[in-house]
Parts: structure tokens; C-alpha cells; sequence
């Protein structure tokens, strides 16, 4: 894992812009403050990015948009990849960064996946002294929260 200094607003931009033209027919609405700066590995940072909005779209009616914020909160970058999709429920959501985890059965289950995506999520946040959850939202859908500690000057 390298670790350097680096912008995490310009890398969260090149995510969604990316994903904006692998996925025109999709909305994204997007918050991003400027000058963002945490230490790490970029490319460890980038696959988190890309795992949850990839979850995001594979899991949220193609009509409705993936929201994506990033701010500078008590000295901790949060980012939040929000959908509208079926939501998890209290229970699944005490599960789901567990190692080959997947919500609900193999007969209920609409797509495709390892169970390892949101593992390697929750890895690729502890090694940068963070964290992820998932918040519960009153109406349908997730709010995934990520947490990195910024860069000091």
C-alpha cells in the first residue's frame, strides 16, 4: 500500500465523471467540496469508490439518481454514496462487510456478485485509519458513509 498525500476531491470527480460515461442513461448528483487532501494509496482509495457505485447502480431503479457528497467533517473526510434502491435491513446491515456475505438468498437474489466488494471496502478503509457504514434512510435505499482522515498541513 503506498502512502502519499493526495487529493481525494479531484479522484472522487474523475470517479463520477468516469461513471457518467459508462453510465449515460444514469443521473448523478454530486456535492464535492474542493481540496480534500488525504494520505494513502490512491488506486486502494479508487477501488472503494468504484465498488460503491458500482453497488449503487447495480442495485437502484435506472430512473433514479445516485447521489454523491464529499466534505471535510471533524477533521475527517466523509464521503456518502447514496441510492434509491431496496434498502437493507437492520439485521443484513450488521452483515454486509463480512467476508463472502450476500443479502438475502440464492433464490431471491436479482444480481450477480462474490460477497467481497463491501469486504474489501471495509479493508481498504481500516488500512487508511477509517471507517464505512451504512445509514439507514426513512424512505428506500442506502447511504453508505465513508471516513478518512484528512490530511493535516
Amino acid at each position: 500500500m503506498s502512502n502519499e498525500e493526495f487529493d481525494l476531491s479531484d479522484l472522487f470527480k474523475d470517479r463520477v465523471e468516469s461513471f457518467r460515461n459508462r453510465y449515460p442513461d444514469r443521473k448523478f448528483i454530486e456535492t464535492i467540496e474542493l481540496d480534500v487532501d488525504i494520505i494513502g494509496d490512491p488506486i486502494l482509495i479508487q477501488l472503494l469508490i468504484n465498488n460503491l457505485m458500482e453497488n449503487a447502480i447495480k442495485y437502484s431503479p435506472r430512473e433514479k439518481p445516485i447521489v454523491i457528497t464529499l466534505g471535510i467533517k471533524n477533521e475527517k473526510a466523509e464521503m456518502h454514496i447514496i441510492d434509491e434502491g431496496p434498502g437493507i435491513s437492520n439485521e443484513e446491515r450488521k452483515k454486509i462487510f463480512k467476508k463472502f456475505y450476500r443479502i438475502g438468498t440464492e433464490s431471491t437474489r436479482k444480481t450477480q456478485g462474490t460477497g467481497l466488494g463491501l469486504y474489501l471496502c471495509r479493508k481498504i478503509a481500516e488500512d487508511h485509519n477509517g471507517e464505512i457504514k451504512v445509514l439507514g434512510r426513512t424512505a428506500q435505499g442506502s447511504d453508505f458513509v465513508v471516513l478518512l482522515p484528512v490530511a493535516k498541513n
